[in-house]
């Protein structure tokens, strides 16, 4: 495939700087740089090491107006390369068909234009919609639907009651329905489960990565709305409601009953007491944990367990350092990050 950089322009909605007749073939890293490619630089030392390089263009942000490559500016430098990645990069075509060595219900309702693998498992009254993808080894539940152009890929668990939107990607291991984690403690001290009769809701232009589980609702959906994006090892557990297009990173955990605003940005290994309610836009750093029934505003930025506002949030870490530097002078001792370097004598 070869764009040039007029054209490249042209589906970015960028400017060239310089020749817009220049063809590429292809993008690279900026360490790599490989002729004919395009890389991306997102501040003046990344321009200048692009231009040490051989790549044939660079696609920048608007802050940069000139280099001895010619430029594609545009407003959002990473969003635009990731597009212009697909554009050189698309998914592999896949042919449609059922096998014959998978499992599909007579009553189920396949799209003549879906794929599904081998070994994959469709059972009655469950929909796969035109173009969607069932991949290997997967297992779609009773009731549930998988809408077009959407890619299930190999060994994912779709349980009954699951509905997926149009151009979803679900990964490798993750388990959708499975039942909520509810019990209601008895007089004797035993806990007796609480049935979980609800479903799971998935809007359009999701995608979740491996190993995620997102739990059927106790009544109603839990609900993944438009355009979220899940990282890798994340819990949704029942009855939680994920606004549009939040981004989670892998290995936080998301207890029953929470609400969360559109935009909201989960660093890594964050945790949500159950019952919380996360405004719009709100950002937890890496590893925030939030309390039961806590309510965080629009547009908050939190760090730190229980969970502070950022700026106070870095004067604590930095006492806390102070601290631990006073006590060991006061005790003798010194911390590791107070002992000297080097090897001098």
């Amino acid at each position: 495939m070869e764009l040039t950089l007029k054209e490249i322009a042209e589906k970015l909605g960028g400017k060239v700087i310089g020749d817009a007749a220049v063809v590429v073939t292809g993008v690279s890293s900026i360490e790599a740089g490989r002729p004919g490619t395009a890389v991306r630089a997102d501040n003046r030392r990344a321009l200048k090491e692009a231009e040490a390089g051989g790549a044939a263009a660079v696609v920048c942000g608007e802050n940069i107006d000139s280099s001895a490559k010619p430029l594609v500016r545009v407003s959002r430098p990473k969003a635009a390369f990731a597009r212009l990645t697909a554009l050189f990069h698309p998914p592999r075509a896949v042919a449609p068909g059922v096998s014959p060595r998978s499992e599909v219900s007579p009553k189920a309702r396949v799209s003549p234009g879906a794929t599904v693998a081998p070994f994959a498992v469709i059972e009655e009254g469950a929909e796969v919609g035109e173009g969607a993808v069932i991949g290997g080894g997967s297992f779609i539940g009773r009731g549930s639907a998988v809408g077009e152009g959407t890619r299930i890929f190999p060994n994912v668990t779709i349980l009954e009651n699951v509905r997926i939107g149009k151009n979803c990607l679900i990964q490798s291991g993750s388990v959708l329905g499975g039942e909520g984690f509810g019990f209601a403690e008895d007089a004797d001290g035993k806990q007796v489960k609480i049935p979980q009769l609800g479903g799971v809701v998935v809007e359009d232009d999701v995608e979740i990565g491996c190993n995620v589980t997102v739990d059927r609702a106790t009544w109603g959906d839990t609900v993944i709305r438009r355009g979220v994006k899940i990282d890798n090892l994340v819990q949704i557990a029942h009855n939680d409601d994920i606004g549009e297009n939040t981004v989670i990173a892998g290995l936080s955990a998301i207890a029953g009953s929470v609400k969360v605003g559109k935009n909201v940005v989960m660093g890594g290994n964050v945790v949500v007491g159950d019952h919380a309610e996360i405004g719009d836009r709100a950002i937890l750093g890496g590893r925030t944990g939030i309390a039961a029934k806590k309510k965080i505003k629009s547009g908050e930025i939190l760090l730190g367990s229980p969970a502070r506002p950022f700026q106070e949030m870095k004067r604590i870490w930095a006492w806390e350092r102070r601290l631990g530097r006073k006590l060991s002078r006061e005790s003798g001792t010194v911390s590791e990050d107070e002992k000297p370097t080097g090897s001098g004598d």
